[in-house]
């Protein structure tokens, strides 16, 4: 297993288990992994794609939230 690998699996485990406030803080790490997999040309797993979109998505619904009406 690769330092890639690791880091795949490390942050998909964190993701799954954090909590809003963490997840949101996660999210630019994440996105930063799936860019560099990208760039290299490596697989991206299906799964760190998914966490990515829903963290992207998290992230998106919470500035909305706290936007003045």
């Amino acid at each position: 297993m690769t330092d890639m690998d690791m880091s795949v699996s490390t942050l998909i485990e964190l993701a799954e288990n954090a909590s809003h406030a963490e997840r949101l803080r996660l999210q630019p790490q994440v996105d930063s992994v799936v860019t560099a997999l990208t760039l290299r040309g490596m697989n991206v797993p299906n799964k760190l794609r998914n966490i990515n979109k829903r963290l992207k998505d998290e992230a998106l619904d919470d500035m909305f939230d706290n936007m003045p009406v």
